[in-house]
């Protein structure tokens, strides 16, 4: 595999290509505290505590660490070569391509640090997904969509380093807590209930807690309010809808249980900066 050397650093992202490391230093200060990291090991090996438990980590061999980790690095050979991306959960779920829970969401919030082996065609794929991601950060500005193109190639990765650890034994010891649990399942409401429903008032009644404590409690896992959860669900079910032509901006808004287009408008452009008609032409433009 050609070594290819590169690192972005957008708000909430940074990407790391075959970067090679002989300091044990530089290492560990690209590993962000507040931050998921995903690493991949290409070449040589190192050894890291995290939150007190020792993993030594080899070629093709692949590891989340969790935000807010207590990392050290151990030992590491001369020359490490990795693969790492870096993102913040503020990132992650401004850039979710329907609802944070789907496909990955327990994965990442899992608190059980874990390795996995990759074989060749997973890091393949996973590297050249990274790659996308890069090309995606790199292109120009004056692209209209860019955007929407990186949250597609960001999704695409997460996705399919979700299901190489669910294909592992991973996921038999997942163990979530109890906060945990009331949010996978709120996320779950979300998805089937977000075009109709739009109070958390709803959603607490269904998981037989109170609107504070849902509050609370979505907001210490997932580091935004339940409000904005469901926010960003009706601005994510906007966007799919505004893809279809065929629908008019009136049925989108009476779909999504808006008062009127006028309310749906307002709501919608704060949330994108344009109007749910702007967005439409964007999309047809590109």
């Amino acid at each position: 595999m050609a070594s290819l050397k590169s690192k972005y650093n957008p708000s909430g992202l940074q990407v790391y290509i075959f970067e090679t490391f002989s300091s044990r230093i530089a290492f560990k200060e690209s590993i962000i505290l507040n931050r998921f990291t995903v690493l991949i090991i290409n070449s040589g090996a190192v050894c890291l505590l995290i939150n007190s438990k020792k993993i030594h980590l080899f070629i093709n061999e692949l590891i989340v660490i969790p935000k807010k980790s207590i990392c050290e690095v151990l030992i590491m050979s001369n020359q490490l070569q990795i693969c790492q991306l870096s993102f913040s959960s503020e990132f992650a779920f401004a850039n979710s391509i329907r609802l944070p829970h789907i496909g990955y969401f327990e994965f990442f919030i899992a608190k059980n640090t874990s390795k996995i082996f990759l074989k060749n065609k997973e890091i393949g794929l996973l590297v050249d997904l990274l790659k996308l991601i890069n090309s995606k950060v790199r292109s120009s500005n004056k692209n209209i969509l860019k955007k929407e193109t990186l949250l597609l190639s960001f999704n695409l990765f997460l996705y399919e380093l979700a299901g190489t650890y669910y294909r592992s034994s991973w996921y038999d010891n997942v163990k979530h807590t109890g906060n945990e649990k009331i949010v996978i399942h709120f996320f779950r409401l979300l998805e089937l209930h977000c075009r109709k429903e739009h109070s958390v008032k709803f959603y607490a009644n269904i998981l037989n807690v109170t609107v504070g404590h849902l509050t609370k409690t979505v907001k210490q896992v997932t580091e935004i309010t339940a409000k904005q959860c469901i926010e960003n669900a009706i601005i994510l079910e906007a966007k799919i809808l505004l893809q279809n032509n065929d629908l008019t901006i009136l049925y989108i808004s009476e779909e999504l249980k808006f008062a009127n287009t006028s309310f749906f408008s307002t709501f919608f452009k704060k949330h994108t900066s344009l109007s749910p008609s702007e967005y439409r032409l964007r999309l047809n433009s590109n």
